[in-house]
């Protein structure tokens, strides 16, 4: 995903869950930020606080032969670089993770985000060959129906929703009954995106007002692709 969309600490919390309840040893984390100085620095400094492992891929060590080394652990990681759109780098990272066939990538999208920027990081971050998302930033985001909309219409599945900055605890596997309730609440502070919802999800948003319609369009729409 783009820079500033949650990525490594999204990472930082799925590691730690997995360590509390796996074992450091069951866990690695990799990095294939070397473009911007000093831009693993973070995930190292969870590497250090889990007891886990941190590999970067550059020149030297490519993903493919980091991952081979790695095949040992039962969950591993990958931290990407958020690079703009039109760098060559970024064609060659997508890539990279599009020709790794054990990698699933999952799309971090901030909900805090224009529709036109989901949109975007949607088409670029395509080529990678996404089998889902995860929306982070759901504390402070204004509207939700622009990002929701969006996965509908690309059929992404969300696999986590994220709403603060604790580790490991504010992230848990999306709902889709959670997340139109969220959208809704907040709507109700929005008439255009109250609008938008009635719109959009028909007499799923109305049935928020009752229970949730289980057999209705959004069924489906955060499902569980990460392991």
């Amino acid at each position: 995903g783009p820079t500033g969309a949650g990525k490594t600490t999204t990472i930082g919390k799925l590691a730690t869950r997995y360590v509390l309840e796996h074992g450091a040893d069951s866990v690695a984390l990799v990095t294939t930020d070397s473009f911007r100085v000093a831009a693993h620095e973070q995930l190292r400094t969870f590497g250090r606080i889990l007891g886990v492992s941190v590999r970067v891929v550059d020149e030297t060590h490519s993903l493919p032969q980091i991952l081979a080394s790695l095949r040992h652990k039962s969950l591993v990681l990958v931290d990407t670089a958020g690079l703009n759109a039109n760098d060559p780098s970024l064609q060659f990272q997508l890539q990279t993770l599009r020709n790794c066939p054990e990698v699933q990538n999952l799309l971090v999208m901030a909900c805090t985000s224009q529709a036109s920027v989901l949109a975007n990081a949607c088409k670029t971050y395509a080529p990678a060959g996404l089998q889902g998302c995860i929306l982070s930033k759901l504390d402070e985001a204004g509207v939700m129906g622009e990002a929701l909309s969006l996965v509908i219409e690309r059929a992404l599945p969300v696999a986590y929703e994220t709403h603060g900055q604790n580790i490991p605890d504010d992230i848990k596997v999306a709902q889709a009954h959670n997340l139109v309730s969220k959208a809704v609440a907040l709507s109700v502070h929005s008439e255009e995106e109250s609008e938008r919802l009635m719109y959009e999800f028909g007499s799923v948003y109305s049935d928020e007002l009752s229970p949730f319609n289980q057999d209705g369009p959004l069924q489906g729409v955060a499902q569980g692709v990460a392991r």
